[in-house]
Formats: structure tokens, C-alpha cells, sequence
């Protein structure tokens, strides 16, 4: 075998697939009403992957993200409706051999997050990194995916903003961008409809767009 130090990246990355083992799903998600599925933990892909990218002297990171879709949704409890963000991102991950920094390999993913406060954006990167990781390196974690279909979560996807909304917001909101950096949305047409209603409604009366 050629020393780490002359192996082109390819190399190094095969030689870093070749000693993977599996990594088990170790992690139990929890959806309520009994319901759960297991999943890869993000500390059990590092801990299997980052001695050996050590090793043959390969460095991985993401080197870009961005969101391509966030929603408000609705769940029904026993304590009524909760609402969360939902968060899609997409990562452009990337590999570099150490030794010959020219030397790069780029691969995309995604990672959907939900959470009822404001966990979403990190769920959702944490996703698509580990995933990045898992897939570039071909790493085994037990079992097919495919082989079953995703638990339900209970979740409704509430109604988008509608042209007429908009229109009305733009026409009674001074600082757009400061309602949208309120909300946490990149754009307007993320604006969910009951949010959007609450909001021309207030202006509407002559008070504040925003709760308080």
C-alpha cells in the first residue's frame, strides 16, 4: 500500500470505506401514542468515521447549506394543536485530502428538522451532515430503509400564504424585513395563511404586527 501521504483523495476515502464496520441505530425516536423508530445517532457516525478520516489525513465539512422549504405545521394532542416549524435543508458537503488540498470531492444532501420551538434548523443540518457522511463512505447501519414505510407523525401541513395576503401585507406593512426576521422566514411566501391573517388583521386595527 502507498504511504497516507501520497494517496490521492480517492484513495484515501476507499481505504476509510474498506474499514468501516456497521454502525448500529442506537437512537429510539419517540412520536408519541406508543409510536417509535430507531435511528442512527450523529455521535456514533462521528465516533466510527473521524479517527479514520484522522488517519488518512482527509478533512470533511460543510461548505454550504441553504434552506429550500420551512413551514409552520399542526398536530392534534390531548392537549390540543401544537405547531412546529419544519425545516428542509440542503448541504453541500465537502472532502479534502490534507495532503494535496487542490484535491476536493463535493456531494449534496438533505435534512428535514421539526420542532416545536426552535430546534428545526439544527435537526435538519444535523441530518444532512451525518447523512453526507453515512452515504459518502458507505457505511451499513443494519438494515433497508426501504424495506418499510415511514411512521406517521401526525403532523398537517397548514395552509401556505395566499397572492391575496401578500398583496395586502406589502400594502400595510412598512418593515417587511423586520416582520419576516420576526417569524423566522427567509421570504414571504413561507408565511403560513393563519399567520398571515393575524398579522393584516392587527394592521388592519391600527395596532402592531407582532404579538406584544
Amino acid at each position: 500500500m502507498k504511504e497516507i501521504t501520497q494517496m490521492n483523495l480517492f484513495e484515501k476515502m476507499l481505504a476509510i470505506t474498506n474499514e468501516l464496520g456497521i454502525v448500529a441505530k442506537n437512537l429510539n425516536v419517540d412520536l408519541g401514542k406508543g409510536k417509535a423508530y430507531k435511528a442512527v445517532q450523529e455521535k456514533d457516525v462521528l465516533d466510527a468515521i473521524k479517527p479514520l478520516e484522522e488517519k488518512y489525513r482527509v478533512y470533511s465539512y460543510p461548505k454550504e447549506r441553504k434552506i429550500i422549504d420551512n413551514s409552520i405545521l399542526e398536530k392534534e394532542t390531548n392537549y390540543g394543536v401544537v405547531k412546529s416549524l419544519y425545516m428542509r435543508t440542503e448541504t453541500i458537503y465537502e472532502f479534502v485530502n490534507v495532503d494535496k488540498p487542490d484535491e476536493k470531492i463535493t456531494m449534496v444532501s438533505y435534512g428535514d428538522g421539526i420542532d416545536t420551538g426552535d430546534k428545526a434548523p439544527g435537526k435538519a443540518m444535523t441530518y444532512s451532515d451525518k447523512y453526507s457522511l453515512l452515504k459518502a463512505y458507505k457505511v451499513a447501519t443494519g438494515d433497508d430503509p426501504d424495506k418499510d414505510a415511514s411512521p406517521a407523525n401526525g403532523y398537517v401541513n397548514e395552509p401556505k400564504i395566499t397572492k391575496e395576503q401578500i398583496d395586502k401585507i406589502k400594502s400595510l406593512v412598512e418593515d417587511v424585513p423586520a416582520m419576516l426576521n420576526y417569524y423566522k422566514l427567509d421570504r414571504l411566501e413561507n408565511m403560513t395563511s393563519s399567520i398571515a391573517e393575524k398579522v393584516i388583521e392587527r394592521k388592519t386595527n391600527g395596532t402592531k404586527w407582532k404579538d406584544g
